[in-house]
């Protein structure tokens, strides 16, 4: 009996480790599906709504992410030359796109996130407004990761051709990334190799962009060359060099907007709209020389009133309008009477700050009403019958000629005596005392009579 219950407890053990063994394990997440998150709460935590995955988008990235592998190059040139516009249109997708390359040996997507954040144009298009969808790719090649980060905003008409774009980098072949070892006192120093730049150690080292150019002396955009010995970590007991004086103003180059400038130096582009009295919607033209940080002690220039409407311009969204003002759909709507599905025109005035409340403008009849005088109430024993006032009212605006002869005014005591006096019409007249004196010596008369 024993031996038969450990026979089926046996049996019973092997059938629940067989079952726990063919249990799939977690589907771990792809590379590409992982830039697109990191992406997303970068995004997010700069206070920006997230970016929508589209399949075209995912398509058109993950051919140019196996183009890259296949060829060990960084390109945004792909098969047959096309562009990041022409492989988005023929993967289906109907908007306007831009492209966000990577990779390197052993890149994870956090590095490759840190890269493209180091890099003011790659950056520009993780903070864009104007792009509402993504998608992205991922290839090995080479012994290296290469990442293609496509974003889009769609349109309902068909895209234009995509202009070429002259600055764009063209192919560059990449060679593996070998990291340098600590020194003996802790310090790293980098020898650059061919198509490597600062923001490529940055990212591979994982360090701050901004402590690289310290440590070396360089300022933003400097540009290295394959053979220099850059200082990515400074020894045990070693001192960084003192901070350069940071530039106050910046010379446009071609194809330099707003949004890159201020990204360059690091300032809100509300302050360096502000510093140059510069409008959200200014055109900047190369050679232009623009403030982008005062001098000490120098005063900064009046604040200027806050933009109250914004007109809309093609391409324009709701959803862009109201991050680039940094407001709510709710705001933005309520605010213009309009709805989430409204349909924007070119040249509409959309507001951006809250309305002011409308002012009432009296009509001509409350304008009268206003003007005219209250009445007053006159003592009863100034009352003077209705022709007399209107003959007052007409003598005091009449003015006397030579040959009017003058009202005599009379004297102010002779008016309050005259006013306290009984009344001509109250007095009993002569023929009343007569009359009262013959009745009292009638009736004295009949009295003395009776006593008789």
């Amino acid at each position: 009996m024993r031996q038969r219950t450990l026979v089926v407890g046996l049996l019973l053990l092997l059938l629940w480790l067989a079952g726990t063994s063919t249990t799939p394990p977690a589907a771990a997440q792809s590379p590409a599906s992982e830039i697109i998150q990191l992406v997303n709460n970068f995004r997010v935590a700069n206070g920006l709504p997230a970016l929508q995955i589209n399949n075209s988008l995912m398509i058109a990235a993950q051919q140019q992410a196996d183009y890259m592998a296949a060829n060990n190059i960084y390109s945004h040139t792909g098969y047959g030359g096309s562009s990041p516009q022409s492989r988005a249109e023929a993967a289906g997708y109907i908007g306007w796109v831009s492209e966000n390359i990577v990779g390197g040996t052993s890149l994870t997507p956090q590095k490759g996130l840190i890269w493209w954040q180091n890099s003011a144009v790659h950056y520009a298009n993780l903070v864009s407004t104007r792009h509402t969808e993504v998608g992205a790719g991922f290839a090995s090649g080479f012994e290296q990761n290469f990442y293609a980060l496509v974003i889009g905003n769609p349109n309902n008409a068909p895209a234009a051709p995509s202009p070429s774009n002259n600055s764009q980098p063209g192919a560059i072949r990449v060679l593996p990334f070998v990291m340098a070892q600590p020194g003996e006192d802790g310090s790293i120093v980098h020898i650059v190799q061919q198509g490597q730049a600062l923001w490529t150690l940055a990212a591979y080292y994982e360090v701050n962009l901004q402590d690289i150019l310290l440590f070396n002396g360089l300022s933003d955009g400097a540009i290295v060359n394959p053979g220099d010995r850059i200082i990515i970590r400074l020894g045990e007991g070693q001192s960084p060099p003192p901070t350069p004086m940071p530039p106050t103003s910046h010379i446009v180059r071609a194809g330099q907007t707003l949004w890159y400038i201020a990204n360059l130096y690091q300032v809100e582009l509300a302050t360096l709209l502000w510093y140059n009295n510069l409008g959200a919607d200014a055109v900047i033209q190369p050679g232009q020389e623009l403030t982008i940080r005062l001098l000490e002690g120098q005063a900064p220039p009046p604040t200027p009133t806050p933009q109250l409407t914004y007109v809309v311009k093609s391409g324009d969204t709701l959803l862009a309008i109201a991050a680039n003002f940094r407001l709510t759909l709710d705001q933005l709507t309520s605010w213009n009477n309009i709805t989430t599905s409204t349909v924007l025109r070119i040249g509409q005035e959309l507001f951006i700050r809250q309305p002011p409340e409308p002012t009432t403008v009296p009509t001509p009849e409350e304008e009268m009403v206003a003007a005219a005088p209250s009445p007053t109430s006159t003592p009863s024993s100034l009352n003077q019958p209705t022709a007399n006032v209107q003959t007052q009212a007409v003598a005091a605006v009449v003015q006397p000629t030579a040959t009017t002869t003058p009202i005599p005014v009379p004297d102010a005591n002779a008016a309050a005596a005259e006013a306290s006096a009984p009344s001509p019409s109250s007095r009993p007249d002569f023929g009343t005392y007569l009359g009262l004196g013959i009745l009292t010596i009638v009736g004295a008369a009949f009295l003395f009579l009776q006593r008789q």
